[in-house]
């Protein structure tokens, strides 16, 4: 009997061993992304709903990088951890409530809920986001402080979100790309989605910028 019971204890261990290791492979993997919409940071929000939202430690008051070298003051949220830090830019900067706008950038996973139901995330290419806008739409030249910038978008779903922020999108070339390829698509003019000169730099999704428009 004891012979058995030990044989049936090894058997259990080996069933359970392939599922324990999935588990230590799921749990040493990639962060899991967070999904933004308009409501997750509201319109009425101040700094106290965001603490109430994601936690004290989670929520730290910094200066945050704006336009043209200028610094705000700002919310960090996950401000420690890159992959769930959520910059947030406030109408009301010395109280820290109305956002103006919640920023998606660097290595964060966070995506933005489109309507439809379906999500964009940073390092997104122009093919994946003509698909969310269901059609072209215009590109900024790069190398200068508004390059980049999505600028038209041709009456398609983009940037329209459910719960009436608006969806700004910026693009960075790839950092490999020939400098004499790069050129052609810099400085201040628009270029279409289309363009065989913009595609050739392969830019991909570098901020995603939830607006509540000041």
């Amino acid at each position: 009997m004891r012979t058995r019971g030990r044989r049936d204890r090894v058997a259990v261990a080996l069933a359970f061993a392939p599922l324990l290791a999935a588990g230590a492979v799921a749990a040493a993997g990639p962060v899991p992304a967070d999904v933004i919409d308009c409501a997750t940071i509201p319109r009425d929000a101040d700094e106290a709903a965001l603490v109430e939202r994601f936690g004290r430690a989670a929520v730290r008051s910094v200066d945050l990088n704006g336009a043209e070298g200028q610094t705000e003051h700002g919310t960090a949220v996950n401000a420690a951890d890159p992959a769930r830090r959520l910059n947030v830019f406030w109408s009301d900067a010395a109280h820290r409530r109305r956002p103006a706008s919640v920023v998606i950038r660097d290595r964060s996973r966070w995506r933005v809920r489109l309507a439809g139901g379906s999500t964009l995330g940073l390092g997104a290419g122009l093919a994946e986001v003509e698909a969310a806008n269901a059609r072209p739409f215009a590109v900024s030249g790069f190398f200068w402080d508004y390059g980049g910038y999505a600028k038209d978008w041709h009456g398609g779903a983009l940037p329209r979100l459910p719960g009436g922020c608006t969806l700004t999108v910026r693009f960075d070339p790839d950092p490999k790309a020939p400098a004499k390829v790069s050129d052609r698509v810099s400085g201040e003019k628009d270029f279409p989605s289309t363009s065989p000169a913009l595609r050739g730099v392969k830019p991909t999704v570098s901020v995603l910028t939830l607006d509540w428009g000041g």
